[in-house]
């Protein structure tokens, strides 16, 4: 439901993020993600985006700051070249809290945790098509509703 969700609403918004030029799809999600919370959740506002670059395997590590009853919405982005991205959160002991591993290009879950505290996102790249990596981007908002529920 979460995707149908978010997806419908992005298409809607979409027309400027696809009029975008060629070489700049993860700013253009960036803005993409951030109007789609804010549609669903006005005063959610953005804490986090990490950008990078992995391999096709390769995992990298974030770590965000998470406070307990507060809604926390997480998406991910690659490039062109990208064709899946993973994102999986984790709290201090390791455990899973959520993820998001389906073969796509489109990694997003919201939490609400339980406990503040030190959380490690990761984010893996199972298809990268070039050997030299793929950009990625992840970003954290916060705010005041699960932006996927109806």
């Amino acid at each position: 439901m979460k995707k149908s969700v978010i997806l419908g609403l992005a298409a809607l918004l979409a027309a400027p993020v696809l009029a975008a030029p060629a070489g700049s799809y993860l700013p253009a999600a960036q803005e993409l993600h951030k109007r789609v919370v804010k549609e669903r959740d006005p005063s959610a506002r953005q804490t986090n985006l990490f950008q990078g670059s992995a391999k096709t395997g390769e995992t990298k590590t974030h770590q965000v700051q998470l406070t307990a009853g507060k809604y926390y919405t997480f998406f991910a982005a690659c490039e062109y070249n990208c064709d899946n991205i993973d994102l999986t959160l984790k709290s201090a002991d390791g455990s899973e809290v959520e993820s998001d591993t389906e073969s796509d290009d489109a990694p997003m879950f919201s939490v609400r945790p339980a406990r503040t505290g030190r959380y490690t996102l990761s984010v893996t790249i199972p298809g990268c098509k070039t050997a030299s990596g793929c950009k990625y981007s992840s970003q954290v908002f916060v705010g005041n509703r699960d932006i996927f529920a109806r």
